[in-house]
């Protein structure tokens, strides 16, 4: 018999095998492998390293959340803020890019029935033209603008009653069937022009409203429409011009319609103001008289009206402010001349009332509140566009702090806002995390209601605008900021 050899020191390991150690158990701790897993027909494991988690049974390496103060992860609400490649270059060669539209989430869509006076019967359900009507205000009173331009269309089978209906059809069928739309759209014009040649002043609101349907398509037809939507708005307004008379008051339907006018002058104002492409059709626009259905001092300018989000007092504010914007290298700019009128204007914007009358169909406390805090919203966002774009006061400046801290309290406490602009400004103003989470929530509640048009581009305008501020190692001059974002359309955008 020949001995057995003795084991070297070399040939046993200083740790337990894997198996022994889960089994706890002593080892043999034998090269290569330990002998008594080969006696119980295991696979050793070995003795080198391995990733390992405690198991549910082991309760000497268990981590209590209790006593290590572990938290879960949070995986639910959480939004990010994408930077892509094309904002990289926008930050870096800020000129004017084709952007295209984001998709839209079509939850719900519908288009006028046959074009028939007969067919007016089926045009009592509010929730069928429910989409239609928010693309022309961002009010859903059915019995309000768009219940007008509904009995506008339908009032005979004359021209203007015809453009008036087609126009609405080829906002219908924008997001439903290209083809159909251009077709409608083609046939509003048409009627148009030829009423527009033989304008009986009778007719004057319906050849408004078609104009103004018509522009409105123009700016949010993203692909096929080569026509300008300044040179129907400036229709608008020269007919407007002609069957208006300065200083008097309007009420019902013209008052109604007058005011939209209003609302979507305003609006255009802005956006051509920080556009950086301007040509003469919208530069001679934007420089036009205003047309409002209230004079000065006339007390139902302060009642909140419901298809602008504000009262006409408040609106004409915000399109005074816009006009005090001055570009930075302007000899005018921060002179004691335009810092007197931006004071001016912001003692106004403090000190004004905004009511409202309890008349309107969703006459509830819920519904009274909700025009309240948006009537409000518009006169800080418009306390912050003066300080922060006027004035060119920084982002710290005493000036536009308690503004914007009153407008994210604002929006903290509101569910939707159904109107872009003053979202817009107070937006560009979210640099923190929990500003922007506000801002998010509301944009969220609000795209479901609006799941198309300006409120589309009201969020994509944000999202960009913080991806540009992220980028940025200091404060960003708003002007520029507005400018960018805004320019970074295929037309002005309408913040309506």
């Amino acid at each position: 018999m020949h001995a057995t050899k003795p084991r070297l020191a070399n040939d046993r390991t200083q740790k337990r095998c894997w198996n022994c150690r889960d089994r706890k158990i002593a080892c043999d701790r034998s090269l290569p492998s330990c002998s008594k897993c080969k006696e119980r027909g295991d696979a050793c494991r070995g003795y080198g390293l391995k990733l390992s988690w405690p198991k549910d049974n082991d309760g000497r390496r268990s981590a209590r959340q209790s006593d290590h103060f572990l938290y879960p992860v949070q995986y639910k609400d959480l939004d990010f803020i994408n930077t892509s490649a094309e904002d990289i270059e926008v930050f870096y060669n800020p000129v004017r890019l084709w952007q295209r539209p984001t998709s839209y989430d079509m939850s719900w869509l519908s288009h006028l029935p046959s074009l028939t006076i007969a067919s007016t019967r089926s045009m009592h359900t509010t929730e069928a033209h429910m989409p239609v009507s928010l693309l022309v205000s961002s009010s859903a009173d059915v019995d309000g603008l768009y219940g007008l331009l509904l009995r506008l269309s339908f009032y005979d089978d004359e021209l203007p009653s015809l453009a008036t209906r087609h126009a609405l059809s080829a906002l219908s069928y924008q997001h439903l069937d290209q083809h159909k739309a251009v077709l409608h759209q083609t046939k509003a014009i048409r009627a148009l022009q030829s009423s527009i040649e033989a304008f009986p002043p009778s007719r004057a609101l319906q050849t408004m409203a078609a104009s103004m349907l018509l522009s409105i398509f123009e700016t949010i037809n993203f692909d096929s429409s080569a026509l300008s939507w300044s040179i129907f708005f400036c229709g608008t307004k020269t007919i407007a011009r002609g069957v208006t008379k300065t200083h008097d008051s309007y009420y019902g339907d013209r008052a109604l319609l007058l005011d939209w006018i209003f609302y979507l002058d305003t609006m255009y104002k802005f956006s051509i103001r920080h556009w950086s492409d301007k040509n003469d059709d919208q530069i001679n626009l934007a420089g036009q008289k205003k047309i409002i259905s209230k004079p000065i001092f006339a007390p139902e300018r302060q009642i909140i009206v419901s298809t602008l989000g504000c009262s006409l007092e408040m609106l004409d504010l915000v399109c005074q402010a816009v006009d005090a914007v001055l570009d930075r290298d302007d000899p005018l700019h921060l002179s004691v001349t335009h810092v007197k009128a931006i004071q001016s204007l912001e003692i106004r914007t403090q000190g004004i009332e905004q009511r409202s009358t309890g008349l309107d169909n969703d006459d509830d406390a819920e519904g009274m509140v909700s025009r309240t805090n948006t009537a409000e919203l518009y006169r800080v966002a418009t306390l912050i566009y003066l300080g922060r774009v006027a004035r060119a006061e920084p982002r710290d400046s005493d000036v536009t702090k308690e503004p914007v801290a009153q407008a994210f309290t604002l929006l903290r406490n509101m569910t939707v806002c159904n109107c872009p602009w003053p979202l817009f400004v107070v937006g560009l103003e979210a640099h923190t995390e929990d500003q922007r989470k506000i801002v998010l929530t509301v944009l969220d509640a609000s795209l479901r209601r609006r799941p198309m048009g300006s409120m589309v581009l009201t969020s994509r305008m944000i999202r960009e605008a913080w991806a540009l501020q992220d980028l940025q190692t200091e404060d960003t001059d708003p002007l520029a900021l507005y400018g960018l974002v805004i320019s970074h359309n295929r037309v002005p955008p309408s913040f309506t």
